[in-house]
């Protein structure tokens, strides 16, 4: 195995870019042209795992303040690959290269053209395949400071878009335990700026809201009643109105992500509408509203090593796996998430009930024509009023953020929410891995081809009684591996070839889309060797 890094604090991975004034995305694919009521979708048909649907709409009447992102100082930005040789930087150059080369063969051609044309470019080399997979990869183990399973934590992205609209966060959570560990992917749309405040900001309020939720519980008790910062009342609010409206006694992890959640949203739809209001400074628009009119899915998943559960909060269509191998040997794929699209029934339903009588609710399998997931982060298009959208979105438009314009049919807004559905599920000996994931990975493999994927990793990686493995793989790194595999599969065949693999990254942005999303990925392997 090649080196790897311990650590105990960890920060958030993303990819550094500059901060242009207007969101330039090319994402004009696939995502934008509760928790609630319904039953989750089956998580793999395991008894330890439970699904909550915590119910009920939660009415936020305000904020304390709302401040603009600063990255922490304690937040460790991973870039690339600390170890790659020179070698590799060499290789990097040669596909830029291609790729300016092939974008001013694509530009100006239809979509059909496009198509062909992609097929004749020249294919990357073996070398230089090498050189994008390595690029952003990261690795190291984890040490529980009580005791419990080691972890080992393996990361990578490869990019599609241009900046890449996916971040990878991951924080050691401090608040009453000190085993618990949040991997999260956030998979953005309509631009990167939701994205990446969701990255920065998420882990923070988490670890305030699981701190809030002990001390509530321990106020139900007799306990003492919890300091309070004015910042952090809408929060606290959130928490409470959720146990009102759910009526029953939820778990801690559970109810905080889910207040999480629903306050980030907030804060980057109506917070930030409430601020700009207030300063009502332009030059401060593209900053305070940017992430709302952007969007995001997100995951967050919570792993405890002392409690041995891994808590999944999804919103949007990335994905979690958990990777299972039986007592005969054989591999089973696990969902610990489910994903909120138009192909999830629940979903449809569930929007149907919200806005009664309204056919176009759901059109061509996207909210009101436009919007994939059916629930996501910012998207202020499908949430801010129509009075509000037509007071800001015709200056938003002039100033490049292409996404401000109102969707047909808005009739009652809001129509997609942050609300997670949680999937809590208590880990056995038998669950080797989880693999978090954006679905440009998903775009590409099937459940079962991941975990089957990840297994052989797996397999060559961790052998109990120290033998040597009879088992390779060509990466170190699991994350690198999958996306490997992912991209050279073939989709019509489902065979692997590096033919794939060379042709797709051949392809430059933003053409590429039209062939594969931006694919991020960790892998926490449980009781690492």
């Amino acid at each position: 195995m090649q080196s790897t890094r311990s650590r105990r604090a960890l920060g958030t991975s993303a990819t550094p870019r500059q901060q242009p004034s207007q969101d330039s995305s090319s994402t004009a694919g696939k995502k934008s042209s509760a928790s609630d009521t319904s039953q989750p979708a089956s998580t793999g048909s395991t008894k330890r795992s439970l699904t909550f649907a915590i119910g009920g709409i939660v009415a936020l009447l305000g904020v304390a303040s709302y401040t603009l992102l600063r990255q922490p100082a304690s937040v460790e930005v991973a870039t690339q690959s600390k170890s790659a040789p020179s070698s590799s930087q060499t290789a990097l150059e040669s596909v830029a290269t291609k790729h300016s080369d092939a974008q001013k063969k694509l530009d100006g051609l239809t979509t059909k053209e496009r198509r062909e044309e992609a097929k004749r470019l020249g294919l990357l080399t073996a070398e230089e395949v090498d050189a994008v997979l390595h690029a952003k990869e990261n690795s190291w183990f984890i040490e529980p400071a009580n005791g419990g399973a080691r972890l080992r934590v393996d990361t990578n992205q490869v990019s599609s878009n241009d900046p890449i609209e996916d971040y990878l966060a991951w924080t050691t959570l401090s608040s009453n335990a000190s085993n618990r560990y949040m991997f999260s992917v956030f998979d953005g749309h309509a631009g990167y700026r939701c994205a990446e405040q969701l990255a920065a900001r998420m882990g923070p309020m988490l670890d305030k809201s699981l701190d809030f939720v002990a001390q509530l519980a321990e106020l139900k008790k007799g306990g003492k009643r919890p300091e309070i910062e004015a910042s952090d009342k809408a929060l606290v609010k959130t928490i409470r109105q959720i146990e009102r409206e759910a009526g029953l006694d939820w778990d801690q992890v559970p109810l905080a992500l889910t207040a999480t959640f629903i306050n980030m949203d907030y804060e980057l739809v109506a917070g930030a509408l409430a601020e700009f209001r207030k300063q009502q400074q332009l030059m401060l628009m593209d900053e305070l509203l940017g992430p709302a009119v952007s969007g995001s899915c997100g995951l967050v998943a919570v792993v405890d090593t002392e409690a041995r559960e891994v808590v999944v909060a999804n919103t949007g269509d990335s994905r979690a796996l958990l990777g299972v191998r039986l007592k005969n040997g054989a591999w089973k794929a696990v969902r610990l998430s489910q994903d909120q699209t138009a192909d999830n029934a629940n979903e449809v339903a569930r929007m149907a009930r919200e806005h009664p009588g309204e056919v176009a609710v759901i059109r061509r399998g996207r909210v009101l024509g436009g919007l994939m997931p059916t629930r996501a982060f910012g998207d202020c298009r499908y949430k801010w009023p129509l009075e509000v959208q037509q007071d800001l979105f015709p200056v938003l438009y002039s100033r490049g953020h292409r996404y401000a314009t109102t969707p047909p049919n808005y009739a009652t807004p809001p129509y997609v929410t942050a609300r997670p559905v949680i999937v809590k599920h208590l880990l056995s000996d038998e669950d080797k891995f989880i693999v978090i994931a954006s679905d440009g990975l998903y775009d590409q493999m099937t459940d079962d081809e991941v975990i089957g994927s990840v297994s052989q990793w797996y397999e060559a990686h961790n052998r109990k009684d120290g033998s040597a493995s009879t088992l390779t793989t060509e990466d170190d790194n699991a994350a690198t591996h999958l996306i490997r595999a992912a991209l050279s599969t073939d989709h019509s065949s489902r065979r692997r070839s590096d033919q794939n693999i060379r042709r797709l990254l051949a392809i430059p942005p933003p053409h590429s889309r039209r062939f594969r999303d931006d694919i991020s990925v960790t892998i926490v392997t449980l009781n690492a060797e």
